[in-house]
């Protein structure tokens, strides 16, 4: 196990573009769904709040005590319907997240694993979709989530406890803080398992529980040598954020010099870049953790059987 994991994954990347094609194919296929979502929700929002002469004067004017009170009087109009609709987008939304990832995920997550067990010629369970598997890891990961939304609310409730009758400011941001960042560090674990657990759903056809406490001890096995790939692989995606939004900082510098459709685009763009290589990451990310998987198969076969010497001497 002393080949490069990250070496592997990009290695496997060039050796099959087409997995490259399907990475972007199901997440920028649910990526379109949602903005289509987005807008035919902001759509209906827009027939159900009426704009008043004075709203509209007062957010096209300079005036940004006029701008912020037209503002709030819109949002507390259009509260309503915006709590109606959004339990619906939600709920599309993650379906469609789901139905995505499971169908891009777990093929692509086949392939790789079983590409792997061929350039090792080590033995794995037999192919098969597995698909009711892949579904619920992934809807495992989408409530997750709610343990940031849980973080949060204990967080407020904790300031709300210890502030008293005249709560500090600050101190109430700071409880919220801390217990918001507790959260994400919970969610980040299990995110990462969770991501994980189909490798082994794949590699050694487990359910979906099994897959899970499998991530959990293939983790604790190869600390080191997974917690490398996610710093460098995040390192790297740090450095292209950081390119592409110092070039988006030149880009708005620019907007005195050029169209706003000019700027527009030249921001899209960059955009779009910033997407297609951080899906690249990502997926050689996904390629590094499962040839680290497939290679400590050699390390868990068991030893052959001793000889009998005696037996053989005795002949």
């Amino acid at each position: 196990m002393n080949a490069d994991a990250n070496r592997e994954g990009f290695r496997t990347l060039r050796r099959d573009p087409a997995l490259f094609s399907m990475e972007l194919f199901w997440r920028w296929s649910f990526g379109f769904g949602l903005l289509a979502l987005v807008f035919f929700a902001y759509a209906r929002l827009r027939q159900t709040v009426i704009l008043s002469d004075a709203d509209q004067l007062a957010l096209n004017g300079q005036d940004p005590f006029a701008v912020a009170a037209a503002a709030r009087n819109l949002l507390a109009e259009a509260m309503p319907s915006l709590l109606r609709m959004l339990e619906p987008v939600l709920c599309v939304a993650a379906a469609l997240w789901i139905a995505a990832a499971t169908l891009g995920r777990g093929i692509i997550t086949r392939i790789i694993v079983r590409r792997f067990a061929d350039d090792y010629a080590l033995p794995i369970a037999p192919d098969a979709p597995r698909w009711s598997s892949f579904a619920i890891l992934h809807f495992a990961r989408l409530l997750m989530l709610l343990l940031l939304v849980i973080g949060y609310l204990g967080g407020e409730w904790i300031a709300g406890l210890a502030g008293g009758p005249e709560p500090n400011v600050l101190a109430s941001a700071l409880i919220v803080f801390a217990s918001l960042a507790a959260a994400s560090m919970v969610w980040s674990y299990a995110n990462w398992v969770l991501s994980l657990a189909p490798i082994f759903v794949v590699r050694d056809a487990l359910s979906p529980l099994d897959s899970v406490a499998a991530a959990i001890a293939f983790i604790r096995r190869n600390h080191l040598r997974v917690t490398a790939i996610a710093l460098w692989n995040g390192t790297l995606r740090g450095v292209a954020a950081t390119v592409i939004s110092v070039a988006g900082g030149f880009t708005e510098a620019l907007r005195f010099a050029l169209p706003p459709w000019a700027i527009a685009a030249l921001l899209a763009l960059e955009t779009l870049l910033y997407l297609v290589v951080s899906d690249i990451f990502l997926l050689a990310r996904l390629a590094a953790y499962a040839s680290v998987a497939v290679r400590e198969l050699t390390l868990l076969q068991p030893l052959p059987a001793p000889m009998d010497h005696s037996g053989s001497a005795a002949r």
